[in-house]
């Protein structure tokens, strides 16, 4: 079996955005943990010259402050604006990092398997109702994916459900999987892991090549 290449989702298509973001998202996790246990980087004279992608004089103390200053902002505290109190919520990187790493981080990692399920909910979302899908078996796995993680996480059929074959590769949605995690727990109880929703939407990218924004 081949490794989706995850880079390569077609960016004319509805399903590139969303793995992009849950790449992020993941990356995000790990960049912070690293800062909460080493500290946030200094940088370099290098690290300037990187950002200016174009020759770099370090002797222009007018280009280094200007360089600086932006990889600074960029390190620096995440600023979010919020029309309700007509001001920016200021969110400091660094405490975050060590709330990660030093705070309740078992708990907070009991949700990091959340971005997987996000991820399935968006992609059955972006493409319900279009003319493109129908009701094979690659579309039925992501629907019924899709309500299981609506469900706590958990696999919950009514009304017959499931009424057709909902089957990607080795795995197949069947009632009996009733009451049980769509993702694998730290027991290893479950159907998917992290990397799975990156596979199921290349494969129905693949197999569906009319899809479309």
């Amino acid at each position: 079996m081949t490794t989706a290449p995850v880079n390569h989702f077609d960016r004319g298509k509805p399903f590139y955005p969303l793995v992009m973001n849950y790449l992020i998202q993941l990356l995000g996790f790990k960049e912070l943990a690293a800062r909460g246990l080493i500290g946030a980087r200094e940088i370099s004279v290098e690290d300037l010259q990187k950002a200016t992608r174009e020759p770099f004089d370090t002797a222009d103390r007018a280009a280094v402050e200007s360089a600086l200053g932006g990889l600074q902002k960029l390190l620096g505290p995440l600023e979010l604006k919020s029309e309700f109190q007509n001001d920016r919520i200021i969110v400091d990187v660094d405490a975050i990092a060590e709330e990660l790493i030093h705070g309740n981080h078992e708990y907070l990692l009991s949700f990091y398997i959340r971005a997987a399920a996000n991820i399935l909910v968006l992609a059955h979302e972006v493409t319900k109702d279009t003319s493109y899908r129908d009701t094979g078996p690659l579309w039925e796995f992501l629907r019924h994916s899709r309500n299981a993680a609506t469900h706590n996480g958990l696999f919950h059929f009514t009304h017959g459900e499931p009424r057709r074959l909902a089957e990607w590769g080795p795995f197949r949605i069947e009632a009996s999987l009733q009451g049980t995690s769509l993702f694998k727990d730290a027991r290893g109880q479950g159907l998917l892991s992290p990397g799975d929703p990156i596979r199921l939407l290349w494969d129905i990218e693949q197999t569906y090549p009319n899809i479309r924004i």
